[in-house]
């Protein structure tokens, strides 16, 4: 059973073009299956919960002070960090980030979304700027505008794709 075998109102014909038959799903018909029946939507969706998991992680293990006798071992540092309510919210979110992810790859070619899924480093480079008062280097900074460029250019699309 596939990701989009639960919403109503997509059929997929043309195997070419699955893109289409997600678009023309009705949000009221569906509601958030029928939302996150767009590639798009699902892709984004899938971007934001992945970063803010990922920043909620880094929150939880700033605060992780392991003491005691969990300290010489890895299973008690595990679990100590495991018990960080910031990691397991991280965890949780990045989890229904990778299922937005399936559903987006289910539409759409992976070669083309994950370039673009790119944009979650530039997305947490800033957001570690603000969050957490990260420096962010010349060099980083370069490198993250060079990621930037690099999405541009994979889904620029040439003359003959245009018209």
């Amino acid at each position: 059973m596939g990701a989009l075998d639960s919403i109503p109102n997509v059929t997929i014909a043309d195997p070419v073009r699955r893109e289409d038959a997600a678009a023309v799903a009705k949000p009221s018909a569906g509601g958030i299956r029928a939302i996150l029946a767009r590639w798009w939507v699902a892709f984004w969706l899938s971007s934001v919960c992945v970063v803010s998991g990922h920043l909620m992680i880094k929150a939880g293990l700033n605060g992780l002070t392991v003491s005691g006798s969990a300290a010489h071992t890895l299973i008690g540092r595990v679990i100590q960090t495991l018990m960080q309510p910031e990691v397991v919210i991280g965890l949780l979110i990045y989890g229904f980030g990778t299922v937005c992810w399936m559903i987006a790859v289910s539409q759409k070619d992976i070669s083309f979304l994950f370039p673009l899924s790119s944009v979650n480093y530039v997305l947490v480079v800033a957001a570690s700027a603000v969050l957490f008062g990260e420096m962010i280097s010349i060099k980083r900074a370069l490198g993250v505008a060079l990621i930037v460029v690099g999405m541009v250019v994979l889904n620029r699309k040439s003359g003959k794709e245009r018209g």
